[in-house]
């Protein structure tokens, strides 16, 4: 059994698709309109891109060639430096010296003395006595030599019983040995028997202790009270 709308649905079919093919060439003419028209921008403040100017934008040309630059080395010859070797002139030889009998002289070897060593220095002298040393050893000498004069000192008997009393004074000279010499009265007292017995007692000491080397005296010229008193 045939269907009796058959032939209705071959024509809606056949229209239908002379639409269609309308349509899809509509289309694909609006698309390819666009495609050369259309702007594509980023953001308000971006550069403006045109899309048509970079589809039709002839290629950028390629960059130059960079030639290469060869650089030629050229090697300086060395070229040998040629002495000529110069022949020294012969020096003339030295005359020969002629000598006679007279001429001719002994050398004697000379044999250098040792030197002797310089002598050392001397030695540096002592520091100086100060007064006060000085001072005492002379009292201790004088004092010394009192003692021994009052040791010889003899009281005359008759002075002794006439009570007579007084102070001799004896001067002399004691050399540095200690040898006594020149022994006289300097200042007598009133009494003669003692002037006498003092200057005998002084007279009995030839000689006495050297004089302290500290003093510095060959001889030493001094003057020693001999006193008598009854009453020592």
């Amino acid at each position: 059994m045939k269907n009796p709308y058959a032939p209705f649905l071959l024509k809606n079919a056949f229209w239908v698709g002379v639409c269609l093919a309308v349509v899809l060439h509509a289309g694909f003419y609006a698309w390819g309109f666009l495609r050369h028209t259309q702007v594509v921008t980023t953001r308000e403040d971006a550069e403006v891109i045109h899309v048509e100017r970079l589809l039709l934008a002839p290629p950028e040309p390629p960059p130059p060639e960079v030639k290469k630059i060869v650089k030629k080395v050229v090697r300086a010859k060395i070229i040998p430096n040629i002495v000529q070797d110069t022949v020294p002139e012969p020096e003339p030889e030295p005359e020969p010296i002629m000598v006679t009998d007279a001429e001719v002289v002994e050398t004697v070897p000379v044999v250098e003395e040792p030197v002797a060593p310089p002598p050392p220095p001397p030695p540096p002298p002592p520091p100086k006595p100060s007064k006060d040393s000085l001072m005492k050893v002379t009292r201790a000498y004088l004092m010394g030599l009192s003692k021994e004069f009052e040791k010889r000192k003899d009281y005359p008997a008759t002075a002794r019983r006439l009570k007579q009393e007084g102070t001799v004074r004896v001067q002399f000279t004691v050399a540095r040995n200690g040898a006594i010499s020149g022994a006289v009265v300097a200042k007598p007292c009133p009494y003669s028997s003692l002037n006498e017995s003092a200057l005998a007692a002084v007279q009995a000491v030839s000689k006495f202790e050297p004089i302290p080397a500290i003093l510095e005296k060959d001889s030493w010229k001094m003057e020693i009270p001999i006193k008598y008193n009854l009453h020592q």
